[in-house]
C-alpha cells in the first residue's frame, strides 16, 4: 500500500500561492489477466500548502483525520495503518513541541483579549482548573 498525493492549483493562481493536497490510500495488484492495477482503498484528505509549507494547524488536522480514517478501515493491520501514517508523515510532518507551545501561547492571548473584550478575565485559579480538566479528559496525569 502507498499513498497517492494529488496536487491541485489554486483556482486563481495569479493572486494566491496555494496548493491542494489530496491523500489516498492505494493498493497495487494483478488483474486476471496478470497486468498491474492499482485500487484506491480510501480517501484520506487533504491539505493545503501556502507558498513552500503547510500550517502547523492544517498539518495536525489533516494527519488527525487520517488517522480516525485509517482507523475504521477494517482490512488494514495495526502495522499497515503504522506504516501509512509515516508515509503521511513524510511529506506532511507532525508538529514539533515548539510549534505546540507557540500554537498554545497564541491561543492563549487571543482567549484573553476575547475575556477583556468580553467581560473580564478569569482568576488564574479557574485557569488551573480548565487546564486540570483538559488534562483530565485527554486521559493524562492528573495536576
Amino acid at each position: 500500500m502507498y499513498i497517492r498525493w494529488i496536487v491541485r492549483g489554486h483556482k486563481n493562481e495569479e493572486v494566491a500561492d496555494v496548493t491542494f493536497h489530496d491523500a489516498y490510500l492505494v493498493e497495487s495488484y494483478r488483474d486476471d489477466a496478470g497486468r498491474p492495477r492499482q485500487r484506491t482503498i480510501s480517501y484520506l484528505g487533504n491539505i493545503r500548502q501556502i507558498g513552500e509549507r503547510f500550517p502547523g494547524i492544517e498539518r495536525e488536522l489533516f494527519l488527525l483525520r487520517a488517522e480516525l480514517i485509517l482507523g475504521g478501515i477494517a482490512e488494514l493491520s495495526d502495522a499497515d495503518r503504522k506504516d501509512v501514517l509515516q508515509q503521511l508523515q513524510q511529506r506532511v510532518p507532525p508538529l514539533t513541541e515548539g510549534e505546540v507551545r507557540e500554537a498554545f501561547e497564541g491561543n492563549l492571548r487571543w482567549y484573553f483579549r476575547w475575556w477583556q473584550d468580553n467581560g473580564g478575565t478569569p482568576s488564574a485559579d479557574e485557569i488551573l482548573q480548565m487546564i486540570r480538566n483538559a488534562a483530565q479528559s485527554a486521559g493524562s496525569i492528573s495536576l
